[in-house]
């Protein structure tokens, strides 16, 4: 595999923006003592990439050529919510009548694409949602994230296999592998990786917090012409906040407050530096994460 061909001011934005979705997220589950803060903090840099990749449009101005992001791991809400709306993470998170639900909901907030939560069917839905796309003779995609352990049901297997059958072109699936689900660990071995990579015309595996790597990735993915695409993002449940990190499961447990003080402290002041390189003129090829 080649290096990937660095944009230093593009991967400063996708830096900047995956904290902001670690520290929204953070501030959210914070608030509510509520929520899946360990499956936010594994797709921050995947949510943040795809949100810079996309075309995205504002709520009600959807064309048949705008980009779709789906979020079938409905329970990284937060994430979602930071990444594709600016949200900050105030307490209005899975409070009564709020716009930020404890999973996306089109009801409530038009800009998070599609509603999901059941794991699994979001996946079929998004296919659809791409086939769709496609017969109106739009230049849209579809990218859904999806959790490995939610590739345990055979619904989101079967949406991808149906993607593959009907030759779609324009929907990217990406696998925030972070080895856990509710019950615990997903089951050992690398048997569902292999067989999406023998199923899929175009797959990619990539560490799911190298910005570089992972951006380069999902930007040739999103313009093969050989789909559908499949992206398997091995990932760190927690990332970002080691309290979390070194205790994956169970899938809802949350630090104490002090930590979570700590850990928002953390994030603001890498966000204020992040925001700082960015405003500042870029002279060489730096890579967010990378030494020299």
């Amino acid at each position: 595999m080649t290096e990937p061909s660095y944009d230093p001011r593009h991967l400063l934005r996708v830096e900047a923006r995956a904290l902001r979705v670690r520290l929204a997220s953070v501030r959210a589950v914070r608030a509510a003592r509520w929520g899946f803060l360990g499956s936010c903090l594994s797709v921050a840099d995947v949510l943040a990439v795809l949100a810079e990749r996309l075309r995205l449009a504002g709520p009600g101005e959807e064309t048949p050529d705008h980009d779709r992001l789906v979020l079938s791991k409905g329970h990284a809400a937060p994430a979602l919510y930071a990444a594709v709306t600016g949200w900050r993470g105030d307490g209005s998170y899975a409070a009564p009548g709020s716009a930020y639900q404890g999973h996306p909901n089109l009801s409530f907030l038009p800009a998070v694409g599609m509603t999901s939560g059941s794991l699994g069917l979001a996946v079929p839905a998004a296919a659809g949602l791409a086939h769709g796309l496609s017969l109106l003779g739009g230049t849209g995609r579809v990218a859904v994230v999806l959790g490995d352990g939610e590739l345990q049901s055979g619904i989101a297997l079967e949406g991808i296999q149906w993607a593959v059958r009907a030759g779609l072109r324009n929907v990217l699936f990406v696998v925030d592998a972070n080895g856990y689900q509710s019950g615990g660990a997903v089951p050992p071995g690398d048997a569902t990786r292999r067989m999406l990579s023998a199923a899929a015309p175009a797959f990619a595996a990539v560490d799911g917090h190298d910005a570089a790597r992972l951006d380069d990735t999902i930007g040739t993915l999103l313009n093969t012409t050989a789909g559908p695409a499949v992206l398997w993002a091995a990932t760190k449940r927690g990332r970002g906040v080691p309290a979390v990190e070194e205790r994956p499961v169970p899938m809802s447990w949350i630090p104490d407050d002090a930590v979570l003080a700590a850990a928002e402290e953390h994030l603001t002041e890498a966000l204020r530096r992040a925001l700082d390189r960015l405003a500042r003129p870029v002279t060489g090829p730096a890579v967010p994460g990378r030494s020299s």
